[in-house]
């Protein structure tokens, strides 16, 4: 007698014994009972996972002895004749070999025909979406309106390739890939019926090996029964399939975890010359550590989302608590680069090498999350230093041009740094400072009036330094300023005026964050607790608050290189992107000939 394989032996003949698609089997069943069996239907879903199988049972069904019914009897000769495929009232056709016009012609013809043993004719079309887009038109009507005694059963693991006219006339069902756990047991059961020698891991390696597909599954154990002459070991499947071993995929993540570079490079050697494929091997590292992940963050449940033997799920749940979330994903996007760039490249196995090295030194790489830290950090001491007061400018004496601590005088005024006073000399009595103690309030208000009158003098010494370093950080604002005239200090104030028709540099200016960011610069080259106050200034006044001597020229010499040729559009894109110009090219204008 020939030998049947075990994918055919073993095939359902019944809708109880297909196995992880319910949904389908369930809604056909309750079809059938409830005579509500539709005129075409579409099964669609990946290879091997019972389509033409249910679409043979539903040929029984509907064409057995009894029935319809939901349960064939499998002893008639309807039934028989459908199980060998041999039944003159079941056509099945294949979609690839029969896709032209032509072959939809003959269809057309023949379905007027009667059945011959049961109340049906049936038509099975497996992967229908081979069929020509003419074939597809021409099956539409018929499609629409058969004959009450035609059904038509379409198979596809492609139906996006199947036109929206022909699934709008069928009910669809799409089968899912079948578990791990129940490709399992049905390996268990075919193992007890012929008495086979298998191992449970080893039945769970070739049900993960299939993929979802039964049909694999069986296949593959035909394939190991004839290499291990009936009794089937673990190194058998990882051989014959090139599968990675779970105990090899815990010690790379372990290489990777203790910065084990030479062993980590022995084993992945010792995988690519026993033939491992680099893209396959990455790719099963990468399973390794989503498994890892799947591990860390359902802990009890991670039996239910990894596909492993318990006692791996149990190592999983050990080796997860070394690896940080952040560092399993830096691993997993490391990995999947080293895929794209092998598969890209002619490389072969160095990217591999490269990045597990490169793990394998991860510590030393700053997280996303510890930068954002140290920014929030940098950001809040920025913002308390900007209203941290500066210490008070010292007295000037007018006499001697020195300051009373004997520092520079008000010719080298650019040079001065703010003395250093305890902050309780700092504390002014409501009546005012120990200086001005006991002096008649006009006197006071000289006084007053004097240091800020000499504050001016020092800002507008330092102006050109001031505007050198704010054009380095925030060009736009620098030219704006350049357009600013200082008019006045009062009280700690520093009143920066610009014309009518400097609107937007003024607005621009006087911005909350544009201008703390000039108060800063201020206060760190001044040495002095300024605030800023922008008014829009009338010529008049603008007059009246009079030249600002030659630093003015020191200023327009500063601007001039960067403000000439800078369009507004490029102003504003500095200003809205808080960016600065690097680098200008200078284009002089073509000789006119």
């Amino acid at each position: 007698m020939l030998y049947l394989p075990l994918a055919r032996k073993y095939r359902p003949q019944t809708f109880d014994e297909i196995i992880g698609q319910e949904h389908v089997s369930t809604t056909l069943k309750n079809a059938i009972g409830m005579d509500r069996v539709a005129h075409a239907y579409l099964f669609t879903g990946p290879r091997g996972v019972g389509k033409t199988s249910t679409a043979r049972i539903l040929a029984k069904s509907l064409n057995c002895e009894k029935g319809p019914t939901s349960t064939p009897c499998n002893k008639c000769t309807s039934c028989n004749e459908i199980s060998q495929g041999i039944s003159m009232d079941v056509i099945e056709i294949d979609g690839a070999s029969n896709r032209g016009i032509d072959e939809i012609r003959n269809l057309k013809e023949n379905i007027k025909f009667a059945s011959v043993h049961g109340k049906f004719r049936i038509y099975i079309i497996d992967e229908v979406h081979m069929l020509t887009q003419e074939a597809f038109n021409a099956l539409l009507k018929t499609l629409e309106e058969p004959p009450m005694h035609v059904k038509f059963i379409f198979a596809t693991t492609r139906p996006y390739k199947v036109l929206p006219t022909v699934i709008s006339r069928c009910q669809r069902f799409d089968f899912r890939k079948i578990p791990v756990q129940d490709i399992s047991k049905k390996l268990d059961d075919v193992r007890k019926k012929e008495k086979l020698d298998l191992g449970d891991e080893v039945v769970f390696l070739i049900a993960k090996a299939a993929d979802g597909s039964l049909r694999d599954a069986e296949v593959i154990l035909d394939q190991l029964l004839s290499f291990a002459k009936g009794k089937v070991k673990t190194d058998d499947v990882t051989r014959i399939f090139g599968l990675l071993e779970q105990d090899i995929l815990f010690d790379i993540a372990n290489c990777i975890l203790n910065n084990e570079k030479e062993r980590l490079l022995s084993l992945v050697d010792e995988l690519i010359n026993g033939g491992k494929d680099p893209v396959f091997i990455a790719s099963g590292i990468m399973g390794h550590f989503r498994n890892l992940m799947v591990s860390k963050i359902a802990r009890d449940k991670n039996r239910v989302f990894v596909a492993l033997a318990e006692e791996d799920c149990y190592k999983l749940q050990e080796q997860s608590q070394h690896f940080s979330l952040d560092e399993i994903l830096y691993i997993t996007y490391t990995l999947s680069a080293a895929i794209d760039l092998i598969k890209k490249t002619s490389l072969d196995k160095i990217p591999l090498e490269i990045s597990l090295i490169k793990l394998t030194d991860r510590e030393k790489l700053t997280s996303v999350r510890e930068i954002l830290d140290k920014l929030s950090l940098l950001e809040e001491g920025l913002k308390k230093r900007s209203f941290t007061a500066a210490a008070d400018p010292p007295f000037y004496n007018d006499a001697e041009g020195e300051t009373g601590s004997g520092g520079a005088g008000k010719g080298n005024i650019s040079s001065w740094q703010p003395e250093t006073r305890d902050a309780s000399d700092l504390t002014e009595s409501p009546e005012g400072t120990a200086e001005t103690a006991g002096l008649p309030a006009p006197v006071k208000g000289e006084i007053a009036a004097e240091k800020d009158i000499l504050l001016l003098q020092k800002i507008r010494s330092s102006w050109p330094s001031i505007l050198n370093f704010i054009k380095s950080k925030k060009m736009s604002i620098a030219t704006f300023l350049a357009e600013a005239q200082l008019v006045k200090v009062k009280d700690g104030i520093l009143v920066l005026g610009f014309e009518r028709g400097d609107s937007l540099h003024k607005e621009t200016v006087d911005k909350d964050t544009n201008r703390r960011f000039v108060e800063e610069v201020i206060r760190n080259i001044t040495g002095e607790n300024i605030f800023l106050k922008i008014e829009s200034m009338e010529n008049e006044v603008n007059q009246e608050a009079g030249a600002m001597g030659p630093e003015e020229n020191e200023i327009e010499d500063i601007m001039q290189d960067n403000t000439n040729g800078i369009e507004p559009i490029i102003e504003s894109a500095l200003d809205m992107f808080e960016g600065r110009i690097i680098g200008i090219d200078k284009m002089g204008n073509p000789e006119k000939k």
